[in-house]
């Protein structure tokens, strides 16, 4: 029987690694079938089109938040077009309420609970020997990962259309956070560490550019995952590895070593979603905040390893004050990346069941957001929403980090109290929902600055000129006052002598003007950009390796 798994992505780039290892399995198990990747961003008819291209027997779906309404409408046209097919759902999105969604979807005939791998391929035996699969309501576990085939046998095509690859050494949570559906299943299972190892080098001669690490918790035992970030930090390789942390977790062994590893080899992203006590305890969530900030602060000092950090906005006992407070904790630390989440209330939660208690509305349908709590009002989650698109495009962008600090700084560090400020400077002139280029959003942040920081206007200029130098190749608008032709017989004759440049960047050689000015930059401010003093200092810049030095031009 001819068989479809087909996945709708959110984004093309994106690829769905849990149908990915049902299809490799399936097929080691001599099973006939094939995996489609769609996205919601195809016309639905289309992607009906090509599911029925094979008049496939069986065509199986899985149903995230990003893709339900989408699913749901695809099943309904297929059962219309194809009336004999076996159609089956699996996915977050159908598990923890399967009876709910065959009576809101009768056009389906099963629905997979937990992890797929072997409840599908014992499902299609029995399609094919004519017998009715019985399944259990309960979420399936595959105990031994060993099981589980490498899920990217096509990872030339794959990288050829510049897609991201995620892949698992681990299945399951420890933890019992209330908003989150990984804790249902406690088990930890872990992939031999011989099998990740070859699957890793799978990637790495592939020459993968990044590869996400889905584990829902990825440093839980030292002894297993020390040995692959060593693997990995000694590989001949440019790729970037990134891995969602417990940041309280590292040991100082495991910090000393993350001290030594190549620059940009990996990243982390760390779930802090609050620093209040309380809101803590409520969600199930047993940080260490002190360690936390302590082993984050070391890893941000040492310089090699990008960090992305998570808030989430709408839990309980948290109010506007409390969560002012949690970001003011985080923003001190100042990662590379500080995500501004909001709560959804899913499907099969704790926290679905304690909705009332705390007064949550939230939306129905995906991506179930909350827009209310007792804590929370609407119009300061709203407020907030507008806050992150505003963080997104200053913060987030990395491209005004001198400048957003001086303006921290005007408003005594509290981080909170500035970009509360220029949100409602962005609410009053109408700026939210727009999407802004990085050329608009500094205009927008030195008009801000005319209209708030009338007297701080030079210096905050002085910031956002050399953040432009920096960050923003090849924009050099009249506005930001150019100084490059008042020291143009300087500059020249400081860049014609390779033996003076060579004191900043050693591998600096004059070949000719067009090729020095793509490269380099340079320019004069009026201002240092790390102390804020007034004072005239000269900084160059190599665009390729993005390293800047301040410089002495005699």
């Amino acid at each position: 029987m001819k068989t479809i798994l087909a996945a709708v992505n959110s984004k093309y780039i994106h690829t769905a690694l849990g149908l990915r290892y049902i299809n490799a399995y399936c097929q080691q198990q001599g099973l006939d079938t094939t995996l489609m990747e769609e996205t919601i961003n195809t016309p639905i008819l289309t992607v009906l089109s090509r599911l029925t291209a094979s008049n496939p027997d069986i065509i199986g779906l899985d149903v995230h938040i990003w893709n339900r309404t989408y699913v749901f409408e695809l099943v309904t046209l297929l059962r219309q077009v194809l009336p004999e097919v076996v159609l089956l759902l699996g996915g977050p999105e159908v598990m923890f309420d399967p009876q709910g969604v065959r009576k809101s979807l009768p056009q389906i005939d099963y629905v997979i609970i937990g992890e797929g791998e072997e409840v599908m391929a014992r499902l299609l035996r029995d399609l094919e020997a004519g017998r009715k699969p019985l399944l259990s309501e309960q979420p399936a576990l595959v105990q031994d990962l060993s099981v589980l085939p490498f899920p990217y046998p096509d990872l030339a095509a794959v990288l050829n259309q510049h897609k991201i690859c995620y892949y698992e050494c681990s299945r399951g949570c420890p933890f019992q956070c209330s908003y989150c559906l990984s804790g249902i299943s406690h088990a930890v299972r872990q992939r031999p560490l011989k099998l990740v190892i070859q699957d890793l080098d799978r990637f790495i001669a592939a020459g993968v550019p990044l590869l996400k690490f889905v584990d829902r918790t990825y440093n839980l035992d030292e002894d297993y995952y020390l040995p692959i970030l060593e693997h990995l930090a000694k590989a001949q390789t440019k790729a970037t590895f990134h891995l969602e942390i417990k940041a309280d977790l590292l040991s100082a062994r495991v910090l000393d070593f993350l001290d030594t590893v190549p620059k940009g080899r990996f990243q982390m992203e760390i779930g802090v979603q609050s620093t209040n006590p309380q809101t803590l305890k409520a969600i199930g969530r047993q940080d260490d905040w002190v360690k936390l900030k302590t082993n984050v602060q070391r890893l941000l000092n040492a310089g090699r390893i990008h960090i992305h950090m998570d808030l989430i906005a709408g839990l309980p006992y948290e109010g506007l004050k409390e969560y002012a407070q949690s970001f003011n904790d985080v923003y001190r630390l100042q990662p590379q990346m500080l995500q501004l989440g909001f709560l959804k209330v899913l499907h099969g939660t704790v926290m679905e069941k304690t909705a009332t208690e705390h007064g949550l509305v939230y939306m129905q349908q995906p991506p179930y957001e909350v827009l209310a709590t007792k804590y929370l009002p609407y119009k300061d989650l709203r407020f907030l929403k507008v806050m992150e698109e505003v963080f997104e495009v200053t913060y987030n962008s990395g491209r005004f980090p001198r400048m957003l600090a001086y303006l921290v700084d005007y408003w005594h560090q509290d981080a909170f109290a500035f970009y509360s400020t220029l949100t409602d400077w962005w609410i009053q002139r109408g700026l939210f929902g727009i999407g802004h280029k990085p050329a608009e959003v500094t205009a927008l942040l030195l008009s801000f600055v005319k209209d708030r920081l009338s007297d701080s206007l030079d210096v905050v200029t002085e910031l956002l000129r050399f953040d432009v130098f920096c960050f923003q190749a090849g924009f050099k608008p009249d506005w930001l006052k150019w100084r490059g032709l008042t020291y143009y017989e300087e500059f020249s004759s400081f860049l014609r002598t390779e033996a003076k440049v060579r004191r900043y960047f050693s591998d600096y050689k004059f070949t000719n003007w067009r090729m020095v000015h793509k490269r380099y930059g340079l320019e004069a401010f009026l201002y240092e950009p790390d102390t804020f003093a007034q004072k005239s200092c000269f900084y160059m810049i190599d665009y390729d390796k993005m390293s800047t030095e301040k410089i002495q031009l005699s």
